[in-house]
C-alpha cells in the first residue's frame, strides 16, 4: 500500500510538471469562462505550490528510507526526527509563500517594506525561535535520543519524543512531562543510558534514629531483592552514603542489571521502596517503645532544667 501511494504521488507529480511547463494544455477546460486569464494564472500558481510541497515530501521520504536501510534502523531516531523537523519548517515557509503568491504579492517586496514589523515580530517570538533552534541542536547533537533514561533538573524519566518546542519525558508514574528545549540546554542533564556501566540508583533519606547501621540496612535490602538475583549482578549491590545531615542521612542503593530493562527496573524500584517503608516503620515502632532517658545530674549540685 505504501509503494502504491508513492507511485500515485509520482504520477501526480509528473502531471503537475507537464502542466507547469505547458506540455499539457489544460486551457480548454476553462476556455468558456469569463475569467479564463485569471484561472490560467491560478492553475500555474497552484501547480507550482503543489510541486514544491510534493518535492519536499519526496526528499523527506527517500532520505529517511535510504538512511534506515543503510543503518538498518527501522524505528525513529534523532536523524529521522531532525529531518521531519526541517521538513515541517520548510513546509510552513512554502505554504506561506504560496498563499502570498496566490494573491499576486511579491514576497521580496513585502518583506522589504514590512522589515520593521517583521523585526518586531522576531523580537516578540524570540523565545519560540530560540526553542526551535535548540530543538534542532538537541536532535542532531546525538547527546539525547529517544529511549534514553535521563535526569533533567528535578525530573527523571525516559525520553519519548523531541519536538521543535519541547522534549517529552515519561517518568516512573507514567506521567508525560514537557520540558522546553531552552530549559534542557540550560539545565544539568544526566544521561543514564550513555553510561558504560548501566548502574541503577535509588535515592532516599532516612532519619538517624531509624538507622541501626548502613551494613545492616544494605543486607536487608539485598535480601528483599532475592527474587531478582538471577537478573542482577551479585557483586553489584552497594548502599552508598551520599550525604550526612544534622538529623538524617542521604543514601543511594545501587545495583547493576545483567540486561537493561525499564519495566524490570521499575519493579525492583517498587520492591525496594516498599521494603524501605517497612523497615522504617518497624524501627519507628521500636524507637517509640524505648523509655526516655533521665536527666543527668549537674556535677555542681544544681538541677538541670
Amino acid at each position: 500500500m505504501k509503494y502504491l501511494i508513492l507511485l500515485l504521488k509520482l504520477a501526480i507529480f509528473a502531471a503537475l510538471i507537464m502542466i507547469r511547463l505547458d506540455e499539457w494544455d489544460t486551457s480548454h477546460l476553462y476556455a468558456g469562462f469569463k475569467y479564463r486569464v485569471a484561472l490560467a494564472y491560478y492553475v500555474k500558481a497552484v501547480s507550482s505550490i503543489a510541486l514544491f510541497l510534493m518535492f519536499l515530501d519526496f526528499v523527506q521520504f527517500f532520505t529517511i528510507t535510504i538512511y534506515r536501510r543503510r543503518h538498518k534502523i527501522w524505528a525513529d531516531d534523532n536523524f529521522t526526527i531532525g529531518i521531519r523537523l526541517i521538513y515541517s519548517i520548510l513546509l510552513a515557509a512554502g505554504l506561506i509563500i504560496g498563499i502570498l503568491s496566490l494573491f499576486r504579492i511579491n514576497v521580496r517586496e513585502l518583506f522589504t517594506s514590512l522589515s520593521i514589523i517583521f523585526a518586531g515580530l522576531a523580537i516578540l517570538s524570540k523565545d519560540y525561535i530560540s526553542n526551535m533552534i535548540n530543538g534542532m541542536i538537541i536532535t542532531f547533537s546525538g547527546q539525547l535520543t529517544i529511549g534514553d533514561n535521563v535526569s533533567i533538573g528535578n525530573h527523571r524519566g525516559k525520553i519519548t519524543d523531541i519536538t521543535l518546542s519541547n522534549l517529552h519525558i515519561q517518568n516512573d508514574d507514567d506521567d508525560v512531562i514537557y520540558i522546553p528545549n531552552n530549559v534542557v540546554l540550560a539545565s544539568e542533564v544526566v544521561n543514564y543510558t550513555k553510561r558504560e556501566i548501566k548502574r541503577t540508583s535509588i535515592d532516599f533519606e532516612i532519619y538517624m534514629k531509624y538507622l541501626m547501621s548502613v551494613e545492616q540496612l544494605e543486607q536487608q535490602l539485598i535480601e528483599a531483592l532475592s527474587p531478582f538475583n538471577e537478573l542482577i549482578n551479585a557483586d553489584s549491590y552497594y548502599l552508598r552514603v551520599a550525604e550526612v545531615r544534622k538529623d538524617s542521612v542521604a543514601l543511594k542503593f545501587q545495583y547493576i542489571l545483567k540486561q537493561p530493562n525499564k519495566d524490570l527496573e521499575r519493579q525492583i524500584r517498587r520492591k525496594t521502596i516498599r521494603r524501605l517503608v517497612e523497615i522504617i516503620g518497624e524501627r519507628e515502632k521500636f524507637v517509640e517503645k524505648l523509655p526516655d532517658l533521665p536527666d543527668l545530674p549537674d556535677p555542681s549540685g544544681h538541677a538541670v532544667i
